[in-house]
């Protein structure tokens, strides 16, 4: 897996998938200043947005109206995307694909996107076929092992499966308290994802997730987790480091 840095986004790029994560520089909205926001449900102006929305598809050759972007609830609710959902929630908001945490699709003229600032993006791609998904896993999302069940969707045999976990919040700066690990350990929480201290427990959401793609049938071989973490503010969005006052990125995956 190559990491790829381009002027507005980061990206994994592995045979005919393309992948990436905006960065939080070089844009036109103030969360905060010249900040490359991709969210319309922030307040921002939506010109802004749509401006965003026109760079990244320029350079990565998915023009937005090919984009499916569900508006995620930080649930585990997982849905398939089909034609009928190209450019549902780019422009403007509607009432589709709501509370939506999952996609999925065989169709590889779409391109799969999602919002973060702080949860993990986990994308996933088969070897065998068209299948193609996208995940955000926040805690109360991985609670739902929605990773795992994404893998569980999957038509084949998971160990067709690669997962690439994407830039999310690292646990040396993400704590939180047992009502969150009660929450995770119904779902696999492996003893290395968390460390107790007397503040609480900082938790590594990524390795959770991996847990479960693994748990699921995927090759751990399969499953490359990348150590960039959204507490790099001067580069990243993180809604937890930033007291929610923040823009959102985009993660996205599809075919070339």
């Amino acid at each position: 897996m190559n990491l790829v840095n381009h002027r507005h986004h980061v990206g994994f790029e592995n045979h005919e998938i393309l992948m990436g994560y905006t960065k939080r520089g070089g844009g036109r909205s103030n969360y905060p200043k010249d900040s490359f926001n991709m969210a319309l449900y922030i307040g921002d102006e939506d010109r802004n947005v749509h401006s965003h929305q026109d760079a990244l598809g320029q350079e990565i050759g998915f023009p937005p109206e090919e984009w499916i972007l569900p508006i995620q609830k930080h649930g585990g609710n997982i849905r398939e995307g089909g034609t009928q959902d190209a450019g549902v929630n780019i422009r403007r908001l509607t009432g589709e694909l709501h509370d939506v945490d999952g996609i999925y699709t065989y169709d590889p003229r779409l391109l799969l996107t999602m919002n973060y600032a702080d949860c993990v993006p986990v994308y996933m791609w088969s070897r065998k076929n068209s299948f193609t998904a996208l995940v955000h896993a926040g805690w109360r999302g991985t609670s739902h092992n929605i990773t795992g069940r994404m893998a569980g969707y999957y038509d084949g045999d998971p160990a067709d499966l690669e997962v690439v976990i994407g830039v999310a919040i690292n646990g040396s700066c993400y704590t939180v308290d047992n009502k969150v690990i009660d929450a995770l350990e119904s779902a696999g929480l492996p003893a290395w994802a968390f460390e107790a201290h007397q503040g609480g427990f900082d938790l590594d959401l990524k390795a959770v997730n991996r847990h479960q793609a693994v748990m699921a049938g995927v090759d751990a071989r399969s499953v490359h987790v990348t150590e960039i973490g959204t507490e790099e503010t001067e580069k990243f969005f993180s809604y937890r480091l930033e007291s929610g006052d923040t823009g959102r990125a985009l993660a996205f995956i599809g075919r070339k």
